[in-house]
């Protein structure tokens, strides 16, 4: 709002503030009829944990799509459009049999793939029953089951991606913990938390007070590193004798790996310790959003408390405190679930200030509306599995060195040097694959900690 002849920017301008412009809808909605949500559609996406699905069909929303899932008599998984192609009854009161879904208002009966296999209530040798069985399939999305997820792939058939496996899925002793939390608001000011390191300085420490260890709430040196299939992001800091070096990564669109949770604070020499969580944000429409995650438990990760397994640890593991608190204890200890929210159904980009601290998360809405715009031309995005044979290389975790400050005074020049070191080691390492990578990786960490000793 702007009234002639007026300062409309100043002390006491809110009357002057109080516009509210739209959304950025390229990046933030989801629907099949916009560029984000076909985008989005060319990625496998978890939809539920496998503990969800009993029985009964399980009604699944996600990329504003109403679907079924269920597992039939045979064990196969399906996911099918929620109501009926016959006449729109909804498949949630279906049956499951050994071969397929069976509708309960007249019986038809689909396939996991949405072929209608019998319309029992058609002459069985009738033209019209016959054409529809030839001709017509209920809508269905390919499922793949992964230790206690259940995923989905909502693109074109003809061209869904291999199911990538990263290398922190398989390591040897790790505990995966599925788990889900629903949040009312889009998916992408989730998802973008995840590019902002400074805000668990202030959030998750100087603020709310610690919710993890107190040397969270050291400013570290940031610097970011693009990779094809996203970002990782160093945050390094000084605790006492040591520089620790924390590496978050970002696998687009929606998956974050985070390293230590619980049990880091940067005192204990470390080398290459990896992911408390693997988390994805799936988008369920334009103003809500489902966390679907495994918490990491093992040696070199957080490890197997049971309070920390529990759900309130795993509700801070999640977002710094409990979900569940009187309104007061809340604002004196606010997390990220406040924050999500308290930006709105759909956060207003154009409302925002961006600054240095920002550069992240302007990394990374860039790099979408590129790869949204790129598809809308016909290319289509990078896939996971395109960089080679599995297990597919991350880069997160934590790594704390024995390093003393620098001689000269200029710690923070010593910190960048040390984090950028470990980013390229980290790099290096991708020469090898699986258990030979972190062999390398922790061999060339032992080797530069010692050249730096003195």
């Amino acid at each position: 709002m702007s009234v002639e002849g007026l300062v409309t920017d100043g002390p006491y301008s809110g009357y002057y503030r109080t516009d509210t412009p739209s959304e950025d809808k390229e990046l933030t909605h989801v629907g099949p009829d916009s560029p984000g949500g076909e985008y989005l559609r060319r990625f496998w996406h978890p939809i539920s944990m496998s503990s969800e699905l009993k029985d009964l069909p399980l009604l699944v929303r996600i990329l504003g799509e109403d679907l079924v899932l269920f597992r039939d008599l045979s064990g196969r998984l399906g996911l099918l459009h929620r109501h009926c192609a016959h006449r729109r009854a909804s498949l949630e009161f279906g049956k499951p049999e050994e071969r397929g879904l069976r509708c309960c208002y007249h019986g038809w009966l689909f396939a996991v793939d949405g072929t209608i296999l019998e319309t029992p209530g058609e002459p069985a040798d009738g033209k019209a029953a016959e054409k529809v069985r030839r001709t017509l399939c209920q809508g269905a999305y390919p499922v793949h089951e992964y230790k206690g997820l259940i995923f989905a792939y909502l693109g074109p058939s003809d061209r869904a991606p291999e199911f990538p496996i990263y290398d922190t899925f398989e390591i040897p002793g790790n505990e995966m913990v599925p788990y889900t939390r629903d949040y009312p608001c889009n998916w992408l000011q989730i998802a973008e938390n995840a590019m902002d390191p400074v805000h668990a300085v202030f959030l998750h420490a100087q603020i709310s007070g610690p919710q993890f260890a107190d040397t969270w709430g050291v400013l570290g040196v940031t610097d970011f590193h693009e990779l094809p299939i996203g970002f990782f992001y160093t945050n390094a800091r000084r605790v006492d004798g040591n520089i620790w070096v924390r590496v978050h990564e970002i696998i687009l669109p929606n998956i974050t790996l985070a390293g230590a949770v619980m049990s880091m604070d940067g005192r204990t020499v470390k080398y290459f310790g990896r992911n408390s969580f693997t988390r994805w944000v799936v988008p369920v429409d334009d103003t809500h959003s489902k966390v679907v995650a495994w918490v990491n438990y093992g040696e070199r990760t957080d490890p197997p408390r049971d309070d920390w397994k529990s759900t309130a640890g795993i509700d801070v593991i999640e977002g710094g405190e409990l979900r569940d608190r009187p309104i007061e204890v809340v604002q004196r200890r606010p997390a990220d679930y406040e924050v999500f929210i308290s930006q709105g159904p759909i956060a207003i980009h154009k409302s925002e200030h961006l600054a240095s601290s920002d550069n992240g998360v302007a990394l990374m809405r860039t790099r979408l509306r590129r790869d949204i715009r790129a598809l809308k031309k016909g290319k289509e995005p990078f896939q996971p599995c395109d960089l080679g044979d599995p297990p597919i290389p991350t880069y997160c975790g934590d790594t704390v060195l024995r390093i003393p400050p620098a001689r000269n005074g200029d710690d923070r020049t010593l910190i960048l040097r040390v984090s950028r070191r470990v980013a390229r080691i980290l790099a290096d390492g991708d020469q090898f694959k699986g258990a030979k990578r972190d062999a390398y990786i922790v061999e060339r960490f032992k080797e530069y900690e010692a050249s730096m000793a003195g």
